[in-house]
C-alpha cells in the first residue's frame, strides 16, 4: 500500500532573542560574586577585552607579523594571546610592587594570615584518636575503626550488630564489645541505635543509681514530649515536683552526642548593593567595586584598519569586538537597571529603613514593575540572588516584597508585619496565662488587622512558637 504524504502550512509567532539579549537577561540574574566569575572567564576567552587597570599595548608596536602569528594560534586552538603585561610594566619603569602598593614584607604576612586555616576536628577524627589510646592491639583497632566509621552524622550507629558482622565478616560478639566500647568514649552515647537508647548510656553511666531517671527515659519520652507530667507522675508513683526535677536532670544529656561535630558548612554573603538613609534622604550604591572594570584593547581596532589584514584574522577580531561591546554595555546596563529597581523597591519601604524590621509595607512585584517601566520578569530576575546592605542587617532583595493582610482600616498591613505583632504580643503574655490563638486573633482585630484563627496557628507555627497549652508548661517548668 502505498504511503501518502499530506503537506501542512502553519503559522506561528516567536519570539527570538539576540545573542546580546540573551547575555543581558543572564547578567542580570547574577550575584556580584557570579559577575565576577563571568568576567574572569571573559578576560581569559576574549584577547580583545582587558582590564581598566592594567596598562594597554602601547600603539608603538611596529611587530605587525608577531601579533598576527600570535592570534593565528589562537585561530588553530590556542585562546590566550593577552599581551605580555609583565613586560609592558617593566618598559614603563613600575615595579608590580609599586603598582600594588605594598612591600614583599607586606605580602608575606598577608599571605600567611589568609592561609591560616581553622580546620575543627570531626566526630570520626575525634572517636579515632581514642580508640587508638584504648585497644590493646592491632586486632582491638580494627574493630574499633569499623564501629566509628559506620556512625552517621548524629553519632548513631545505623545497623545494629548482627548486620555489622554478617557485612564485616567478624563474630558478632567481638563487634558487640566494639560497640559497648565505643558508647562510653567521649561523647558518651555514640554507637547507640537512637537517642533513647543514647540518653540510657549517658543516664547508666553519670547517674548509676537514679532508677526513676532510667524509667523515665525507658517509658516516658513520648509524655515528656507533650509535658503530661501528671501522667508521669501517677505512673512512677511520686508527685509532679519530684518529675519536674528529673526533667531538669534529663536536660543535661544530650540526646544526639554527635551533633556537636556536625561539620556545617558556611555561607559567605558579600551584599550585591548597599543601602543607607542619611538625613531623610536614601542613599543606594551597588557594591561592585572590587569588580574589574572593562575596557577593549584599541590596538585590535587599529588593527583592523590594515589594508593587507588576513581575512581569517580579521573575522575573528571583528567577532571578539562585537562580543566585548556587547558585554561591556550590558554589565552597565544591569548596573542601571539594579539601581533603578531598587531604588523603587526603598521608596515603597521607607518605613523600613526608619523603623526597621515589622514595618515592611504590602508589595507586589508587579507595581515596581509598572513603577519602572519593565516587565515583571526582568524585577524578578533583578531581584534573584541579591542581597542588599542595609542600616538593620542584610536581607535577600525578595525580603522586600510581602503579600497583604485585610485591613479593617485604611492602613494596609504585610505578612511581615503580623508576624512582628503576634511575637509581639506573645512576647508581653503573662507567663502563667499565655494567650490562646483566639485570644492573639481578638487584639490584631482591636488593631485593625482581619485575619483568621487558623491563619494565627499557621503565622505562630512560622514562628516556632507552640500552643498556649504547651507554653504554660514550658514557663512552669522555667520558674521552678
Amino acid at each position: 500500500m502505498a504511503q501518502t504524504i499530506k503537506l501542512d502550512q502553519k503559522q506561528t509567532q516567536k519570539l527570538i532573542l539576540t545573542q546580546t539579549q540573551r547575555q543581558a537577561l543572564e547578567l542580570l540574574q547574577l550575584s556580584n560574586l557570579e559577575l565576577l566569575e563571568r568576567i574572569t572567564k571573559e578576560l581569559e576567552e576574549n584577547p580583545v577585552l582587558e582590564e581598566e587597570t592594567i596598562v594597554s599595548i602601547p600603539t608603538t608596536i611596529t611587530d605587525e607579523s608577531t601579533l598576527i602569528a600570535s592570534v593565528n594560534q589562537v585561530l588553530s586552538g590556542i585562546e590566550d594571546i593577552k599581551p605580555d603585561y609583565e613586560n609592558v610594566i617593566e618598559v614603563s619603569g613600575e615595579s608590580s610592587e609599586d603598582l600594588v602598593g605594598t612591600t614583599s614584607d607586606d605580602a608575606r604576612k598577608r599571605n600567611f594570615i589568609e592561609n591560616v586555616v581553622y580546620e575543627r576536628q570531626s566526630l570520626t577524627e575525634h572517636l579515632l584518636s581514642q580508640a587508638r589510646v584504648a585497644s590493646q592491639n592491632d586486632e582491638e583497632l580494627r574493630l574499633l575503626e569499623l564501629v566509628i566509621t559506620s556512625l552517621d552524622e548524629n553519632g548513631f550507629l545505623p545497623i545494629d550488630a548482627r548486620t555489622l558482622a554478617k557485612a564485616s565478616g567478624e563474630p558478632q560478639e567481638r563487634i558487640e564489645n566494639a560497640i559497648k566500647t565505643v558508647q562510653l568514649f567521649d561523647p558518651l552515647g555514640c554507637a547507640a541505635q537512637n537517642a533513647q537508647e543514647s540518653l540510657l548510656i549517658q543516664a547508666r553511666h553519670r547517674f548509676p543509681e537514679d532508677r526513676y531517671l532510667i524509667q523515665l527515659i525507658s517509658n516516658h519520652l513520648r509524655d515528656l514530649e507533650q509535658m503530661k507530667y501528671s501522667r508521669i507522675a501517677k505512673s512512677l508513683n511520686v508527685n509532679e515536683d519530684f518529675v519536674y526535677q528529673k526533667c531538669k536532670l534529663l536536660q543535661t544529656l544530650n540526646p544526639y552526642p554527635g551533633k556537636q561535630y556536625k561539620q556545617s558548612s558556611i555561607k559567605y554573603i558579600i551584599p550585591d548593593i548597599e543601602v543607607k538613609y542619611v538625613d531623610g534622604e536614601i542613599i543606594i550604591n551597588v557594591n561592585d567595586d572590587w569588580i574589574p572594570t572593562l575596557k577593549i584593547n584599541s590596538y585590535y581596532n587599529e588593527l583592523l584598519r590594515k589594508k593587507n589584514i588576513e581575512k581569517n584574522l580579521k573575522e575573528f577580531i571583528q567577532n571578539k569586538l562585537q562580543l566585548a561591546r556587547s558585554l561591556v554595555k550590558n554589565i552597565q546596563n544591569r548596573k542601571a537597571t539594579i539601581l533603578k529597581v531598587v531604588s523603587a523597591i526603598m521608596q515603597h519601604q521607607h518605613d523600613f529603613l526608619i523603623k526597621g524590621p515589622g514595618h515592611l509595607k504590602p508589595l507586589v512585584q508587579s507595581k515596581i514593575a509598572h513603577q519602572v517601566g519593565m516587565h515583571e520578569s526582568t524585577i524578578s530576575r533583578v531581584t534573584s540572588n541579591k542581597f542588599v546592605q542595609t542600616p538593620w542587617g542584610v536581607f535577600e532583595l525578595k525580603y522586600f516584597f510581602t503579600n497583604k493582610v485585610k485591613s479593617t482600616q485604611s492602613d494596609q498591613h504585610s505578612s511581615e508585619e503580623v508576624l512582628a505583632l503576634i511575637k509581639d504580643i506573645i512576647a508581653r503574655e503573662d507567663p502563667l496565662h499565655p494567650l490562646s490563638d483566639e485570644e492573639i486573633l481578638n487584639r490584631l482585630k482591636k488593631s485593625g488587622i482581619e485575619i483568621s484563627r487558623r491563619t494565627i496557628a499557621k503565622y505562630r507555627r512560622m514562628l516556632h512558637i507552640p500552643p498556649s497549652h504547651i507554653r504554660k508548661r514550658q514557663n512552669f517548668l522555667k520558674g521552678r
